[in-house]
């Protein structure tokens, strides 16, 4: 269900015959060249250099970089393939078919989060005073903080399109923010919530690679 590919020809204008999957869980890439597997990396160790030698003596190089860096800390990465020197053209999936699934996605959560609020019992629309962690989680999956995290997420809708890739990193880190919480509610709330939890990780999944596809077409 979670198995990604990305494709590549060894010359431009060519079929791509270079296969790289992944699983969502999986510890390791997979590399293969028409369909024969040629080699695996480590997914911890894709950071260093690697190099495959092709059984007609042309080298392969992959390498994970970051597509930009904030404070010296790499954001988005993406595989760098070269063969021989020479970078390797990339099929990369459909940018819009993903961005629109991804937002597709925000909408479904952002609703969700409301009609949930709507059936919520209404208690304290200001932050615990106490500000101890199960009050804030408790707050925080309640009614108010629901709606506010509804309304944000849909909010998005509104914002320039130029601003794509920041809306998407947005939404990212307000949905996995909250099934955190979601989680962490498990173990300290006294009220049952963590009712949209699958929801949220499958919308994250799908942002998440939505991010991936916007930084590869715009290298």
């Amino acid at each position: 269900m979670f198995d990604q590919q990305e494709f590549y020809a060894l010359e431009e204008g060519e079929p791509p015959r270079l296969a790289i999957s992944w699983g969502f869980f999986s510890r390791e890439i997979v590399i293969r060249l028409d369909g024969e597997e040629i080699g695996s990396i480590p997914r911890a160790k894709l950071s260093k250099l690697h190099e495959f030698v092709l059984k007609d003596g042309s080298r392969l190089k992959i390498k994970q970089i970051p597509s930009f860096k904030i404070l010296g800390m790499g954001f988005q990465p993406y595989l760098h393939l070269s063969l021989d020197g020479r970078d390797l053209p990339g099929l990369i999936p459909n940018p819009q078919q993903r961005l629109s699934t991804a937002n597709g996605w925000i909408f479904g959560v952002g609703s969700a989060k409301l009609i949930l609020a709507i059936f919520m019992p209404v208690k304290a629309i200001a932050l615990p005073q106490t500000l101890q962690f199960r009050e804030l989680v408790e707050w925080q999956q309640g009614f108010t903080g629901s709606m506010i995290t509804g309304l944000i997420l849909l909010g998005l809708f509104v914002v320039p399109k130029h601003f794509t890739k920041l809306v998407l990193t947005a939404a990212l880190i307000i949905i996995v923010g909250n099934l955190i919480l979601e989680f962490s509610c498990v173990w300290v709330c006294t009220a049952r919530t963590g009712h949209i939890a699958a929801l949220e990780g499958l919308a994250a999944l799908s942002i998440y690679q939505a991010l991936r596809t916007q930084s590869r077409s715009h290298r």
